[in-house]
């Protein structure tokens, strides 16, 4: 019983980080179009490459950990 729980509870972190990273590398892209657009390329440059970093990151976790065990 225990081990399903413990699972469960890994499944639920593995949806929530790959959530979080999701977000959060959206909300960094968006800051870097932001400095773009007022001028700010080299800060726009390293928010676009960090947005990026972190969506990849949470995609790839979703892929690895979520939908593998979804399909499984």
């Amino acid at each position: 019983m225990f081990e399903s729980l413990l699972e469960l509870g890994m499944f639920a972190l593995y949806i929530a980080g790959s959530g979080l990273l999701t977000v959060l590398g959206a909300v960094t892209e968006y800051q870097g179009i932001q400095n773009a657009l007022s001028g700010d390329n080299t800060m726009a440059l390293w928010f676009v490459w960090m947005g990026t970093v972190a969506l990849i990151a949470g995609l790839m976790l979703a892929r690895d950990k979520v939908l593998h065990r979804v399909t499984a």
